[in-house]
C-alpha cells in the first residue's frame, strides 16, 4: 500500500476545465478588487475594465500551468461507505463534484480557499478477509502549482490516503 509514481493516465477533461474556471473566478475576483480601487481614483470606467480583465487573465494563466497528478493505490478495510465517510471526515470544506464511476471532490487550500486540489477516489468491489472486508482502492490528487509552490498536490493526496487507509 505504497505511494505509486505519478505515471498513471492524464487529467481527466472535467477536472482540467474546473481547476482553469477556478482560476478565471480568482481572476474575476482580484480584477473586481483592482477595479474597486481604480474606481475610486478614476471613475466606474475603470472598475469596470478592471473585473472583465481579470477573468481572461485568470483563464489564461491557469491554461500555462502545468497540472500536478499525484496518485496512490492499494487496499483499504471496510466497505467503499465507509471509506467515502472517513475522506469526508478528512476534509469536511470540501466541495463535491460530479462524477459517474468514482467518488470526486475539491478540497479548498488556505485562508481565502481560492486554490482548489481536486481528489478522485475510484473504489473496487469489496472482498471478503479474515480481518473484515477489504476495497481496493485508487485515488488521484489533480491541481494546478507554479514554479514555486509548496508542493500542495503532493500533501492533500498524502492526507487523502492517509484517511483512506486509516484502520487498515
Amino acid at each position: 500500500m505504497s505511494p505509486t509514481a505519478p505515471d498513471g493516465p492524464g487529467v481527466p477533461d472535467q477536472v482540467e476545465n474546473y481547476l482553469i474556471e477556478l482560476y478565471a473566478r480568482a481572476g474575476q475576483l482580484g480584477g473586481a478588487i483592482g477595479g474597486i480601487a481604480a474606481g475610486a481614483v478614476g471613475g466606474s470606467g475603470a472598475a469596470a475594465a478592471g473585473s472583465r480583465g481579470g477573468a481572461r487573465g485568470g483563464a489564461r494563466g491557469a491554461t500555462r500551468l502545468k497540472t500536478k497528478v499525484e496518485s496512490r493505490s492499494g487496499e483499504a478495510r471496510g466497505t467503499p461507505a465507509d471509506i467515502t465517510a472517513r475522506l469526508n471526515r478528512a476534509f469536511p470544506k470540501a466541495i463535491p463534484l460530479s462524477a459517474p464511476d468514482r467518488v470526486r471532490m475539491a478540497v479548498p487550500l488556505g485562508l481565502t480557499g481560492l486554490q482548489h486540489i481536486v481528489i478522485d477516489l475510484i473504489l473496487g468491489p469489496a472482498q471478503d478477509a479474515p480481518d473484515g472486508p477489504r476495497v481496493p482502492v485508487t485515488l488521484r490528487g489533480y491541481g494546478k502549482e507554479g514554479v514555486i509552490s509548496r508542493k500542495p498536490t503532493r500533501t492533500v493526496t498524502d492526507q487523502a490516503w492517509a484517511a483512506v487507509t486509516a484502520d487498515s
